[in-house]
């Protein structure tokens, strides 16, 4: 019961932050929100959400990369997140590891191409 009336301010929020009105939240308004709503900045505050958190959290949360989270999805899933016990979180945070080390090894491969395409043609243009 007291989740439940917690969620519904929490949307209710969520929906005074969504700036243009997509009914989904972008990383920006967010950031945006914890700036210039007081109200956000002290319900995240009270969950000990920071700035630095936010950026974690919200990539955590857009699993599709799609650049945005329903404000159900934010407001659902940061409950969770804060509500976990520790072991719960590190499997969180090893997921979130294991994300980032897949997009490194994939960049990494690519600057590798690019770096191999350049020594070539300096090789062919030094003959």
């Amino acid at each position: 019961k007291e989740f439940a009336a917690a969620k519904r301010k929490l949307i209710s929020l969520c929906e005074e932050l969504d700036v243009d009105q997509s009914g989904e939240l972008s990383f920006e308004e967010l950031m945006t929100g914890l700036e210039t709503n007081p109200r956000f900045s002290t319900v995240m505050s009270s969950m000990d959400v920071s700035a630095d958190d936010m950026h974690v959290i919200f990539h955590m949360l857009d699993e599709d990369n799609s650049g945005s989270v329903t404000y159900t999805e934010f407001v659902e899933q940061l409950h969770k997140l804060k509500s976990q016990d520790t072991h719960t979180m590190l499997i969180f945070i090893r997921g979130f590891l294991k994300d980032v080390r897949t997009k490194v090894m994939d960049q990494l491969e690519i600057t590798k191409g690019e770096i191999s395409l350049r020594t070539q043609d300096l090789v062919r243009d030094m003959k």
